[in-house]
């Protein structure tokens, strides 16, 4: 037997905090200096050390309750200090957390004795909070007497990211980065204008003049109402997500708010004369690093998305098949819908390039980083006039694809399945539809 100020305890791994007396197990902890006069025994005046019963004989048994007391004390201490901080926010987030270490939701007050709310639920929690004697931060937690102190937008958008990962679990991490990115300018820009203020506090007049500023800078010129209506997108989707996840009864002030825009110009298709006797005229791609180089090639013939080639992992490039081909598949990354996954043939210069690729073990340099790529691609090609228009990019060889695919008379369900698009028709199958797009290609492949 070892002993415990003066107290015989038996020799075994006990859980912090478990002490042994005269047979029962009990919790014990001294309260930090930090919080000092806030922690009250039953007599209502400060103590210095919390010792808890935790009613039984067995170590294992007290080591399993010791861990929950723990939480409980814990909770209840930061709800104590967070009230004497004086920061509302934290007190009223301290006392959630401190109901629900109860076993209780954190309802307001006025709530739980509203009209047609259920007298049960009151008599039990005024039963508890009575139990509760020398610990007012735990009867008003469970009671819900700390007045309701709600975030600024800036203060819940890491909650809302987390509230959002289902949703995003199969976007690889530069897809994470480019979903986060806008949010977090909006946000900034919000804050910028309007100081961020709690979110029960945000008025109309503040959303109004958040959209005034907006209009002031498209008028100014370089931004379009595009932007700033996703902007205002990204504004709304952030509030109503936590207010629909802590079910607030507050009206979203980011609706409503979207300037009128203009008509959207989708981009332009290269032309036929201009990709063969510009992009693959000899040497007009000379100064491109190989794999930016090979990217673009194997673009010319599959009118494939540029994250669909960088991305691809060498085991999807099947140039030694009967039909070479590429494998669009998720590959730790979102595929932008259901139907984008597909197989599309290559050949021509989009085979020989995506043999290099594949030779290479998929691409490394530009793995995951499509939008470096792109950045990269299409500043050549204005550098070099490699673009038909100022309107062009390379991702206008998609267009190319789709419009050559259509003028050679492609069957609607072919392009559907070069291009991913939906097809709300049955598929064919697998052999006959992979025969059936290189069919297709060969029409217009270079």
């Amino acid at each position: 037997m070892s002993e415990y100020n003066g107290v015989a305890m038996p020799k075994s791994r006990k859980a912090p905090g478990v002490t042994f007396d005269r047979g029962r197990y009990y919790w014990v902890k001294r309260v930090p200096k930090a919080m000092a006069g806030l922690v009250l025994g039953a007599d209502g005046l400060p103590v210095n050390f919390v010792r808890i019963a935790l009613h039984t004989d067995s170590l294992a048994e007290a080591n399993v309750k010791a861990g929950d007391v723990a939480k409980r004390i814990a909770a209840e201490w930061e709800a104590l200090a967070a009230g004497k901080t004086g920061n509302a926010r934290e007190h009223y987030m301290a006392a959630r957390r401190l109901a629900e270490a109860r076993g209780f939701a954190y309802v307001p007050l006025d709530a739980l004795v509203a009209p047609g709310a259920d007298p049960k639920e009151v008599i039990r929690r005024t039963m508890a909070a009575a139990a509760e004697i020398g610990r007012p931060a735990v009867a008003s937690a469970i009671l819900g007497t700390v007045p309701a102190a709600l975030p600024n937008m800036k203060g819940l958008w890491a909650e809302v990211q987390e509230l959002s990962k289902a949703d995003h679990r199969h976007k690889s991490a530069a897809q994470l980065e480019k979903w986060r990115n806008p949010r977090t300018r909006a946000l900034d820009e919000w804050e910028e204008i309007t100081g961020d203020p709690p979110i029960d506090q945000i008025t109309r007049a503040q959303a109004l003049a958040f959209r005034k500023w907006w209009a002031e800078r498209i008028t100014a010129g370089g931004l379009t109402p595009q932007y700033a209506n996703k902007m205002f997108g990204h504004l709304s989707a952030i509030f109503a997500t936590y207010a629909r996840a802590h079910d607030l009864d507050i009206a979203n002030p980011f609706r409503g708010l979207n300037l009128k825009e203009a008509p959207e110009n989708r981009r332009p298709p290269f032309s036929l004369p201009w990709v063969r006797d510009k992009l693959l005229a000899p040497g007009a791609l000379g100064n491109l690093n190989q794999e930016a180089r090979d990217v673009l090639l194997v673009m010319v013939n599959t009118g494939a998305r540029p994250s669909e080639v960088t991305d691809a992992p060498a085991e999807d490039w099947r140039v030694e098949a009967q039909i070479p081909h590429l494998v669009i598949a998720a590959n730790g990354r979102e595929l932008k819908v259901g139907h984008t996954a597909r197989e599309i043939p290559l050949l021509g210069v989009s085979l020989e390039a995506a043999k290099r690729l594949a030779s290479a073990g998929g691409c490394t340099r530009y793995h995951h980083k499509a939008s470096g790529w792109s950045a990269l691609v299409n500043k050549y090609l204005r550098n070099n006039s490699l673009v038909e228009t100022p309107q062009h990019s390379a991702y206008c060889l998609r267009h190319y694809v789709e419009d050559r695919l259509l003028m050679t008379g492609a069957d609607d369900r072919v392009r559907a399945d070069i291009m991913g698009h939906d097809y709300k028709r049955p598929r064919y199958g697998e052999g006959g539809a992979l025969e059936g797009r290189r069919n297709a290609l060969e029409r217009i492949a270079l």
